[in-house]
């Protein structure tokens, strides 16, 4: 499934089930990157996961799941759990949402709601100014 979002991007959710493909397209229409939309999702439905198999579930590169899970664990969101590496080279990670979807979305939420106080700021600042024009 594919949704039109702001800016003619196309957004491709195949990889996520259910209502959680609406969750992703709106959480891109209020300024989430879709990356980092679809990383939150895919550990929200799949659980604990590593790095290769958000890849895979995502649908990304793994540049892009890095700078997700960086996002969301700046965001405190998730939480990271190292795993020994079975002979030499660094240790795997994986990652699991640290709090329950409907607290992990109040960043999401809270960051377009001041984007939207901005906005209202701006239109009742150009409707001053549309009236002071007019006098």
């Amino acid at each position: 499934m594919a949704a039109n979002v702001p800016g003619d991007a196309l957004v491709d959710v195949g990889a996520i089930a259910g209502d959680s493909k609406e969750m992703v397209e709106l959480l891109v229409s209020l300024g989430a990157d879709i990356n980092t939309a679809k990383t939150l999702m895919c550990l929200h439905v799949h659980g604990p996961s590593k790095s290769s198999e958000l890849q895979a579930r995502c649908n990304l590169r793994q540049p892009d799941v890095s700078i997700s899970i960086n996002k969301l664990h700046k965001l405190e969101i998730i939480r990271v759990i190292s795993s020994e590496s079975k002979g030499r080279g660094r240790p795997s990670h994986i990652y699991e949402l640290a709090l329950p979807l409907n607290q992990a979305l109040i960043p999401f939420r809270n960051q377009a709601k001041e984007r939207l106080a901005i906005l209202q700021n701006q239109l009742s600042r150009l409707s001053e100014l549309a009236d002071s024009a007019s006098d």
